[in-house]
Parts: structure tokens; sequence; C-alpha cells
């Protein structure tokens, strides 16, 4: 009798334990649905490039989950669309040398504006080592130091590694002004980035074919080239293909109005190669990344503004190359340069050199420069903490002088040797529909561009400033480092804004949406790097006295080698692939020379010669 209540005690256990789970998995698939639908698994299944995240996704109920597949771009018709206003592009007029207000700091005599992008005569051709004592100059010598007004240094001493406890002397802030202090008010973009055609199809002028068929320019392409005029026409040669050319067919003249069942005209855009969806806007990177919702997608009537933040050492090469590239999409960048290495040991202010004597003049409007004149307390013991505050100190700093700045406004943080692609940007600046946060899938190299190594490298990079502040708390170092979900914000963010919190990915392994160079320097830089790394990525390779000689590391670029005396495989690169380099470096190729080829390899000096 005792053994059958035990049972029966046993099975209503069971029972409801079972009752729990099943209401747990009930209440847990309606608190998802929203998230849920965005993806369609019939469409994911059948999708050229199936993600297994998205099919995990979609089959369970673990939100740290973060990819989700592609699905194809949804054919609809954007003739119902809001036309957008018809606008002008902004007439911005170049500031006096030096910016705003730059005239009343007093400077020392400049010589002319120097090119840091170019690099030494020696360093052009072949591997010669560079005698009489280079080394020697190296050690007491700052690869960045420039021609420009010379800038008082700080001593370093212990008392000197608080945090808030360093500042510059009289002189430093005196030739500074009020640079580092002066806040940015952000404007709304007036460039005209769609046109309505005749035809009322609203157009993405950079991916709208503009040139059409015979038969298509007599009937009614021409009114549509007299449209769209300048901004749609094909770059000059030798120009970067703006996107992956391998998609599905583009809609033929013919088929640019057609008549659906009930008689109502449909109305669609000729998009060019790398371009897709109604409006010609959506890139290939974005066209095969795992965006959820690429059928929601729609243009906006204001762009929104883009907030570019980096921290800079001396990258200036590819400083100059970040804001040839995307100067069209991006409305601020906010650099950040220290008077410190990321080891504590002082350095000078280059960049703020280089920005009052002229070099920067023709990006000037949309730098925010961001002073960090200190140094973490503990960043001496553990690298880790100097490299996290740098971030969190750009964001905090720079953000709280932005003006303006609306919540759906768009923030990037990139390291110096990461340069996101002009078309993602855009994308983001001009559509609605994605989700946030994003990352980015970027070609990674080493040393120079010419040793491509597999896959990419995929880096969260950027969100709205609403999820900013609210998720992140305005520190860029949890946007890069720390998962949303884990946030305590982020579901009250979710449910303040109706926004369903999906990370995804612009680009893919196969289409790259940016370039990460690492280590790509001159020798000399590479050496700088050396004995200026945080003391926390071990092994910290620049405390060896024989990895910092400028022969050896002249064969590491010209070998594709690696500091612990590893060589890797790499696949073959060639310098007219798709996504090679960015189109200002392939437009300045001798400039940027000895990135695009290896210098030290014997065909790459005979093609120079």
């Amino acid at each position: 009798m005792d053994r059958r209540h035990a049972d029966r005690m046993k099975m209503r256990r069971h029972r409801v334990f079972l009752l729990c789970t099943v209401g747990l998995c009930v209440i847990s698939f309606l608190h998802y649905y929203k998230a849920l639908h965005y993806v369609s698994l019939l469409r994911e299944l059948s999708a050229p490039y199936p993600n297994i995240k998205s099919f995990i996704m979609v089959t369970d109920f673990f939100w740290r989950e973060k990819g989700v597949a592609a699905t194809p771009l949804s054919p609809a018709s954007p003739e119902e669309a809001p036309p957008l206003p018809v606008l002008h592009q902004l007439d911005v007029k170049a500031e006096p040398k030096g910016g705003r207000g730059m005239g009343s700091i007093p400077l020392r005599e400049e010589p002319a504006p120097p090119h840091p992008w170019e690099i030494p005569a020696n360093h052009q051709r072949g591997d010669a080592p560079n005698k009489g004592g280079a080394e020697d100059i190296l050690k007491t010598r700052n690869p960045s130091q420039l021609s420009g007004p010379e800038l008082p240094e700080v001593p370093l001493g212990r008392e000197h590694q608080g945090a808030h406890k360093d500042r510059l002397p009289d002189t430093a802030e005196r030739i500074m002004g009020d640079l580092h202090t002066r806040t940015h008010q952000l404007q709304d973009d007036k460039t005209p980035y769609f046109v309505r055609t005749k035809a009322g199809a609203l157009c993405f002028r950079q991916g709208t074919e503009v040139a059409a068929p015979k038969e298509y320019n007599e009937k009614s392409g021409a009114s549509m080239a007299d449209r769209v005029g300048e901004g749609a026409r094909a770059g000059p040669a030798g120009q970067r293909k703006l996107l992956d050319v391998q998609q599905q067919p583009s809609i033929t003249p013919k088929a640019k109005a057609r008549s659906r069942g009930n008689g109502k005209r449909l109305v669609k855009c000729v998009c060019r190669p790398g371009w897709h969806g109604p409006y010609c806007g959506v890139p290939t990177m974005v066209y095969h990344s795992n965006l959820p919702t690429k059928e929601r997608l729609t243009p906006r009537e204001t762009p929104r503004r883009v907030i570019n933040a980096i921290n800079v050492n001396h990258e200036f090469d590819l400083l100059h190359v970040r804001f040839h590239e995307l100067a069209q999409a991006v409305d601020l960048f906010l650099v950040c340069e220290s008077n410190f290495t990321a080891y504590g040991e002082k350095r000078p202010l280059t960049f703020l050199r280089l920005l009052l004597n002229g070099t920067y003049d023709y990006i000037r409007h949309k730098i925010l420069y961001v002073f960090l004149d200190h140094f973490p307390d503990g960043g001496r013991q553990d690298g880790w903490i100097a490299d996290d505050y740098l971030r969190t100190f750009l964001t905090h700093n720079g953000m709280s002088r932005v003006v303006g700045g609306r919540s759906d406004d768009v923030f990037v943080i990139n390291d110096a040797d990461e340069i996101p692609a002009r078309e993602g940007l855009l994308f983001l600046k001009l559509f609605d529909g994605w989700t946030e946060p994003f990352a980015i899938h970027m070609r990674k190299s080493l040393y120079g561009f010419f040793w491509k190594q597999f896959g990419s490298l995929e880096v969260i990079s950027g969100c709205t400033l609403g999820m900013l502040r609210a998720v992140y708390d305005g520190d860029g170092i949890k946007l890069r480092r720390r998962e949303y979900y884990t946030m305590p914000g982020f579901r009250k963010y979710e449910n303040d804004t109706g926004h369903i919190l999906v990370q995804w990915s612009i680009g893919s392994p196969f289409h790259f949406a940016g370039w990460h160079c690492s280590w790509c320097f001159t020798p000399e830089g590479i050496y700088f790097k050396l004995v200026s790394a945080q003391n926390g990525d071990f092994p910290r390779w620049g405390d060896y006295e024989d990895k910092r000689d400028l022969n050896y590391i002249r064969d590491l670029i010209k070998t594709g080698g690696w500091f612990d005396g590893s060589l890797q495989e790499y696949p073959l690169a060639d310098p007219k692939e798709h996504m090679y380099a960015p189109k200002y470096m392939l437009e300045h190729f001798n400039r940027y020379r000895y990135l695009l080829e290896n210098p030290y390899n014997k065909e790459s000096r005979l093609s120079e010669g």
C-alpha cells in the first residue's frame, strides 16, 4: 500500500514538472515571438547561404544565439514609399587653415604640410639595411615626429601614472587652445541620395543604372538619365569595384514597368551590379549578410548622422585612407590622442601637430579632437586596463561634446587599423529597418594588403546613440566587448523603444565590408608599435631585443612570418581583386606601394622599376 502511494506521488511530481516546463516554453515563445517572426524558416533553408545559427534561433529559445541568417530581399514595389523631398548638396566652404578659431593660436614657424603617408626612399626598394646608427636614432625618436610645432613632453614618474593627475605644461595648453574642449553641432545631411524618376520609382542614385540599351533610351531612359545626373555616373577608370558583382541579374529595362494581376502598375529601379533591392540601395555586403529584416528596409526622408570614433597612435597612413574612404558617409570623426603610449610612457602629440599645421584641412570640419592627458591607475601592471580605458574615455569625453545628436543616429567605434567600407555605413545612414547592435566583417591582412589572411575579422562595431546610452552606459568598450543581453539596461531599452535587439553583421566571410590591416607600417613603424604596446598582450615582443632589430622586421615583412618564428599560409592576393584595399589607396598606388606590394619582394621591385 505504501509503495503504491509513493508511486502515485512520484507520478504527480513528474506531471507538475512537465506542466511547468511546458508553461515556461509557451511563455518564452510568446516573449520572443516578435523576434522570431523576423526570420522565415522555409526561406532560410532555401537560401543560397544558410546559416546554422539562424536555424538554432528559430528552433530554440536561447537568447544567447546572435546570428540570424540572410533572407532574400523582398521584390515588393517601392511605389508606395513616401516621396522624398528634393534636397540640395550642402554648401561646405573650406575653413581657414588650422580650422575654425585657429588664427589666434600661437604657433612656431611651420614648414610645408608634411605627408606622413609617404615612405622614405630607402624603404621603397630592396631590403638593404639602414646603416649609420638607424636603431640608435629610433631609440630616441618617435616615428611620428614629423615637421610641425614642437610640443613639450610630460616627464613620466610614479606620481604621473594615476588618472586625472597629469596635465600638459602651460605652453602646450596655449598651443592647443580650446581644441580639446570645443563642442560640435551635428547638422542634417542635405545631399540628395535618392531620386524619383519620371516613371515614379524612388531610386538610390549611386546604385541606379543610368546607361541603358538603345530601345530603352529612345522611349523613357533619357528622362531618367537627366534626373539622376552626376551623382549616379560611373566612377573614373581604375576605381575600386563598388561591390561583388556575383548577384541575381538586374532588372532589364523592358521589365522596368509591368502590370500586376489587378492591373496596378509596378515600377522598379534598374540596379547597377553590386546593388540590390527595390530602391537599388542595398549593397552586396548587406545583401549577403545575416540581417534578419531585409524585407522591412525603407529609405529615410532625413539621413541619420554617422559618428566614427577612433584612437590614434602613429597610424597616419591609414588615417588618411579612412578619412577619404568615409568622408561621404561619416558626419563626424571623434579622434582621441594621448600623450602616453599604451605602455604608459610619454609620447608627442603628433596628430595634434598635423591638425594644427593644415595637414587635415580637407576633412577638418568633420574632426572633433579628444585629448587624453592622463594614464589610468593600474594600466602599467595590467595593460588591458589601459586598453579598455582608451575607448571608455574616447566615448565619454567625445560624445559629451556632441550637440544635436538624435537617438537613431549611428555610432561606430574602430581601432585605427580597422577601416569600414563606405557602402556599408551609407546603408546604415540612409535606411530604416535594420536591427542593432551590428558587427563588421573585415578583410584580414598582415604587414600590408599583400599578405591576405584566411577568413574575415568580425568585430562588433556600432549601434544607435539611443542604445549606446541606454544599454552600454555610453561606454565604447562595452559595445565592443560585452554581449548586449548581459547588460542590465537592454530589456528596458527593448520595452521603451519597441525594438527587438538582434545582433547582425555587415558582410560575411566571403563578402567583406571593410579592411583590417594589422601591423601595417614601415619597419620603423613596427618597431615603435613593439615598444609602445600595452603590458598585457603577451608575449610582449617589444621586450625582446632581437625582435626589435630592423633587419629582422624587414625579413618578417618579406616572408609573412610572425615573431614566434612561425610562417603562415596565405591565399593568393592580387591588387586587381575585389576589396583588395580601399579605393583611395589604389588611386594613389605609388604613394601606398609599400602597403599594396611587398617592398622586399624582388618581383615587386622590378615592377616598380
